[in-house]
Protein backbone atom coordinates (compact mmCIF):
# COMPACT_ATOMS: atom_id res chain seq x y z
CA UNK A 1 0.00 0.00 0.00
CA UNK A 2 1.42 3.50 -1.02
CA UNK A 3 0.83 6.08 1.41
CA UNK A 4 1.49 9.63 1.97
CA UNK A 5 2.41 11.05 5.54
CA UNK A 6 0.96 14.42 6.64
CA UNK A 7 1.75 16.00 9.80
CA UNK A 8 0.88 19.84 10.83
CA UNK A 9 1.54 21.67 14.27
CA UNK A 10 0.59 25.49 15.31
CA UNK A 11 3.33 27.85 15.97
CA UNK A 12 2.62 27.24 19.91
CA UNK A 13 2.93 23.08 19.61
CA UNK A 14 6.38 23.02 17.64
CA UNK A 15 7.85 22.44 20.92
CA UNK A 16 5.77 20.38 22.50
CA UNK A 17 6.68 16.59 22.92
CA UNK A 18 4.59 14.16 21.01
CA UNK A 19 3.22 17.33 18.80
CA UNK A 20 6.27 18.29 17.08
CA UNK A 21 6.77 17.30 13.23
CA UNK A 22 9.29 15.03 14.20
CA UNK A 23 7.55 13.28 16.57
CA UNK A 24 4.47 12.40 14.00
CA UNK A 25 6.86 11.89 11.23
CA UNK A 26 8.63 9.37 13.68
CA UNK A 27 5.17 7.17 14.48
CA UNK A 28 4.32 7.57 10.93
CA UNK A 29 7.00 6.02 10.00
CA UNK A 30 6.92 3.24 12.71
CA UNK A 31 3.58 2.57 11.72
CA UNK A 32 4.73 2.12 7.97
CA UNK A 33 7.34 -0.20 8.56
CA UNK A 34 4.27 -2.71 10.96
CA UNK A 35 1.54 -2.44 8.14
CA UNK A 36 4.53 -2.95 5.27
CA UNK A 37 3.00 0.46 3.82
CA UNK A 38 5.33 2.56 1.62
CA UNK A 39 5.71 6.15 2.54
CA UNK A 40 6.29 7.84 -0.93
CA UNK A 41 5.75 11.54 0.42
CA UNK A 42 5.59 13.16 3.84
CA UNK A 43 3.72 16.34 3.83
CA UNK A 44 4.14 19.50 6.40
CA UNK A 45 2.47 22.21 7.99
CA UNK A 46 4.69 23.96 10.28
CA UNK A 47 3.44 26.87 12.18
CA UNK A 48 -0.21 26.16 10.67
CA UNK A 49 -3.37 25.94 12.94
CA UNK A 50 -5.89 23.16 13.51
CA UNK A 51 -8.52 25.68 13.29
CA UNK A 52 -7.60 26.59 9.65
CA UNK A 53 -9.28 24.94 6.32
CA UNK A 54 -7.74 22.20 5.11
CA UNK A 55 -7.51 23.24 1.66
CA UNK A 56 -6.56 26.56 2.88
CA UNK A 57 -2.89 25.18 4.58
CA UNK A 58 0.08 25.03 2.20
CA UNK A 59 0.60 21.19 2.91
CA UNK A 60 -3.12 20.48 3.50
CA UNK A 61 -3.90 21.82 -0.34
CA UNK A 62 -2.16 18.42 -1.75
CA UNK A 63 -4.57 16.50 0.71
CA UNK A 64 -7.24 17.73 -0.52
CA UNK A 65 -6.55 17.89 -4.22
CA UNK A 66 -6.04 14.56 -3.52
CA UNK A 67 -9.77 14.00 -2.16
CA UNK A 68 -10.75 15.02 -5.57
CA UNK A 69 -8.73 12.80 -7.63
CA UNK A 70 -10.78 10.08 -9.28
CA UNK A 71 -7.20 8.44 -10.01
CA UNK A 72 -5.13 9.26 -7.16
CA UNK A 73 -1.63 8.16 -7.00
CA UNK A 74 -1.68 6.43 -3.37
CA UNK A 75 -4.02 4.63 -1.50
CA UNK A 76 -4.37 6.63 1.91
CA UNK A 77 -3.38 9.62 3.45
CA UNK A 78 -1.42 8.34 7.61
CA UNK A 79 -1.88 11.45 10.49
CA UNK A 80 -0.66 10.57 13.85
CA UNK A 81 -3.60 12.12 15.38
CA UNK A 82 -6.97 13.04 13.95
CA UNK A 83 -6.58 16.87 15.38
CA UNK A 84 -3.43 17.43 12.79
CA UNK A 85 -5.95 17.40 10.24
CA UNK A 86 -8.28 19.66 11.99
CA UNK A 87 -9.34 21.37 15.33
CA UNK A 88 -12.81 22.42 14.51
CA UNK A 89 -14.85 19.34 15.02
CA UNK A 90 -17.14 20.39 11.48
CA UNK A 91 -13.97 20.71 9.82
CA UNK A 92 -12.61 17.22 10.92
CA UNK A 93 -16.40 15.79 10.29
CA UNK A 94 -16.19 16.84 6.96
CA UNK A 95 -12.77 15.76 6.21
CA UNK A 96 -13.73 11.74 7.58
CA UNK A 97 -16.51 11.94 5.35
CA UNK A 98 -14.46 13.00 1.99
CA UNK A 99 -12.36 10.46 3.06
CA UNK A 100 -14.78 7.75 3.28
CA UNK A 101 -16.61 8.09 0.48
CA UNK A 102 -13.95 9.26 -2.07
CA UNK A 103 -10.67 7.16 -3.61
CA UNK A 104 -8.29 7.96 -0.74
CA UNK A 105 -8.08 6.03 2.30
CA UNK A 106 -7.12 7.67 5.93
CA UNK A 107 -5.14 5.91 8.92
CA UNK A 108 -4.98 7.66 12.09
CA UNK A 109 -2.32 5.62 14.34
CA UNK A 110 -3.40 7.09 17.48
CA UNK A 111 -6.87 7.06 17.27
CA UNK A 112 -7.31 3.36 15.59
CA UNK A 113 -9.17 5.03 12.29
CA UNK A 114 -8.45 3.01 9.47
CA UNK A 115 -10.72 4.40 6.25
CA UNK A 116 -8.32 2.47 3.95
CA UNK A 117 -10.61 -0.92 4.06
CA UNK A 118 -14.48 -1.78 3.57
CA UNK A 119 -14.91 -2.81 7.21
CA UNK A 120 -13.05 0.77 8.22
CA UNK A 121 -14.98 2.78 6.27
CA UNK A 122 -18.64 1.41 7.57
CA UNK A 123 -17.27 1.60 10.82
CA UNK A 124 -16.44 5.64 10.35
CA UNK A 125 -19.92 5.55 8.68
CA UNK A 126 -21.60 4.53 12.25
CA UNK A 127 -18.70 6.64 13.82
CA UNK A 128 -20.11 9.58 11.66
CA UNK A 129 -23.89 9.20 12.60
CA UNK A 130 -23.34 9.23 16.42
CA UNK A 131 -21.39 12.21 16.16
CA UNK A 132 -23.97 14.23 14.73
CA UNK A 133 -26.64 12.63 17.24
CA UNK A 134 -24.20 14.04 20.18
CA UNK A 135 -23.64 17.25 18.59
CA UNK A 136 -27.61 18.08 17.83
CA UNK A 137 -28.10 17.07 21.14
CA UNK A 138 -25.34 19.13 22.86
CA UNK A 139 -27.19 22.36 20.64
CA UNK A 140 -30.20 21.08 21.78
CA UNK A 141 -29.26 21.30 25.72
CA UNK A 142 -27.55 24.35 24.94
CA UNK A 143 -31.31 26.39 23.77
CA UNK A 144 -33.27 24.92 26.60
CA UNK A 145 -30.73 26.35 29.06
CA UNK A 146 -30.72 29.68 27.23
CA UNK A 147 -34.49 29.71 27.04
CA UNK A 148 -35.05 28.87 30.67
CA UNK A 149 -32.48 31.58 31.60
CA UNK A 150 -34.41 34.46 29.70
CA UNK A 151 -37.90 33.15 30.84
CA UNK A 152 -36.37 33.53 34.70
CA UNK A 153 -34.59 37.00 33.95
CA UNK A 154 -31.10 35.80 34.56
CA UNK A 155 -27.97 36.59 32.80
CA UNK A 156 -26.52 34.79 30.07
CA UNK A 157 -24.40 35.23 27.12
CA UNK A 158 -24.64 37.16 25.23
CA UNK A 159 -26.59 39.87 27.13
CA UNK A 160 -29.50 40.66 24.89
CA UNK A 161 -30.03 44.07 23.45
CA UNK A 162 -32.41 46.27 26.07
CA UNK A 163 -30.43 44.51 28.97
CA UNK A 164 -27.67 44.65 30.91
CA UNK A 165 -25.72 42.51 33.84
CA UNK A 166 -26.39 43.05 37.30
CA UNK A 167 -24.62 40.02 39.01
CA UNK A 168 -26.54 37.34 38.03
CA UNK A 169 -29.35 38.81 36.77
CA UNK A 170 -30.33 40.78 33.93
CA UNK A 171 -31.49 44.47 34.41
CA UNK A 172 -33.20 46.85 32.10
CA UNK A 173 -30.94 49.52 30.66
CA UNK A 174 -32.28 52.77 30.07
CA UNK A 175 -31.31 54.22 26.69
CA UNK A 176 -31.92 50.60 24.84
CA UNK A 177 -34.94 50.31 26.47
CA UNK A 178 -36.31 53.39 24.98
CA UNK A 179 -34.65 52.02 21.17
CA UNK A 180 -36.59 48.66 22.00
CA UNK A 181 -39.96 51.19 22.55
CA UNK A 182 -39.61 52.71 19.25
CA UNK A 183 -38.87 49.75 17.47
CA UNK A 184 -42.01 48.64 18.81
CA UNK A 185 -44.01 51.31 17.60
CA UNK A 186 -42.66 51.64 14.31
CA UNK A 187 -43.16 47.81 13.82
CA UNK A 188 -47.02 48.56 15.20
CA UNK A 189 -47.12 51.10 12.91
CA UNK A 190 -46.52 48.40 10.03
CA UNK A 191 -43.06 49.55 9.29
CA UNK A 192 -40.66 46.81 8.23
CA UNK A 193 -37.68 45.29 9.87
CA UNK A 194 -35.46 46.97 6.95
CA UNK A 195 -37.57 50.58 7.37
CA UNK A 196 -36.95 50.17 11.33
CA UNK A 197 -33.27 49.69 10.59
CA UNK A 198 -32.65 52.35 8.40
CA UNK A 199 -34.44 54.88 11.29
CA UNK A 200 -32.47 53.63 13.87
CA UNK A 201 -29.16 54.17 11.70
CA UNK A 202 -30.23 57.77 10.62
CA UNK A 203 -30.65 58.85 14.14
CA UNK A 204 -27.49 57.43 15.05
CA UNK A 205 -28.75 54.22 17.60
CA UNK A 206 -25.88 52.15 18.04
CA UNK A 207 -26.57 48.09 17.92
CA UNK A 208 -25.70 46.33 21.56
CA UNK A 209 -21.92 45.77 19.90
CA UNK A 210 -21.84 49.43 18.00
CA UNK A 211 -22.14 49.49 14.47
CA UNK A 212 -24.78 49.98 11.82
CA UNK A 213 -28.74 47.78 12.63
CA UNK A 214 -29.85 45.29 9.52
CA UNK A 215 -33.04 44.09 9.19
CA UNK A 216 -32.32 40.55 10.35
CA UNK A 217 -30.76 42.29 13.83
CA UNK A 218 -33.82 44.18 14.19
CA UNK A 219 -35.83 41.12 13.84
CA UNK A 220 -33.67 38.91 16.12
CA UNK A 221 -33.47 42.14 19.07
CA UNK A 222 -37.53 42.10 19.21
CA UNK A 223 -37.66 38.83 19.49
CA UNK A 224 -35.31 37.81 21.96
CA UNK A 225 -36.66 41.25 24.19
CA UNK A 226 -39.91 39.81 24.38
CA UNK A 227 -38.32 35.90 25.50
CA UNK A 228 -36.81 37.77 28.75
CA UNK A 229 -38.57 37.63 32.16
CA UNK A 230 -38.74 39.89 34.42
CA UNK A 231 -35.46 41.73 35.58
CA UNK A 232 -34.96 44.22 38.05
CA UNK A 233 -35.27 47.66 36.63
CA UNK A 234 -32.14 50.28 36.06
CA UNK A 235 -30.81 52.20 38.64
CA UNK A 236 -31.82 55.80 38.31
Amino acid sequence: MKVIGYTRCSTEEQAVDGVSLETQLGRIEAWCELADAELVEVIEDGGVSGTRPLADRPGGARVASLLEARKPDVDAVVVARLDRLGRDASEALSCLRKFANGSVGLVSIADRIDLSTPQGRAMAQVTFVFAELERSLIAQRTSDALCELRSRGKAYSPTPFGFERDGDSLALHASEQKALARMRRLRAKGKSYRAIAQSLNRSGTPAKKGGAWFASSVRSTLRTADKVGRPKEAAA
